[in-house]
């Protein structure tokens, strides 16, 4: 009885690690995906900006089709985000990911 419960309790941890890999590799893959397509910005500042854990939701959410849009994170910080006419041009440059600017 001993075994089968070690044995159930081993196929758990195994499915469980080989979902959440599952699921930490799609987060990866898709943040790729976005990237230079936003700037975080901070603004009169040279302080490291905090980024928050929800940034590719709150890109996704957000992105226009033809107006670039900027989101404030914070006091001294916000998230300019590329329209999708701009992202699809054949000459388009992605974003460096952080950006200072004065204003």
């Amino acid at each position: 009885m001993k075994k089968t419960i070690l044995l159930f309790l081993f196929l758990l941890i195994g499915i469980t690690f080989t979902k959440a890999q599952s699921v930490a590799d799609t987060l990866i893959n898709h943040c790729y995906t976005i990237d230079g397509t936003y700037q975080i910005q901070v603004v009169n500042s040279r302080n490291q900006p905090l980024i928050p854990t929800n940034l590719n939701q709150i890109v996704i959410s957000n992105r226009d089709k033809n107006e670039v849009k900027y989101v404030k994170l914070g006091t001294e910080v916000r998230l300019k985000i590329l329209p999708l006419t701009e992202i699809n041009k054949s000459n388009f440059t992605p974003l460096p990911k952080i950006g200072y600017v004065s204003e």
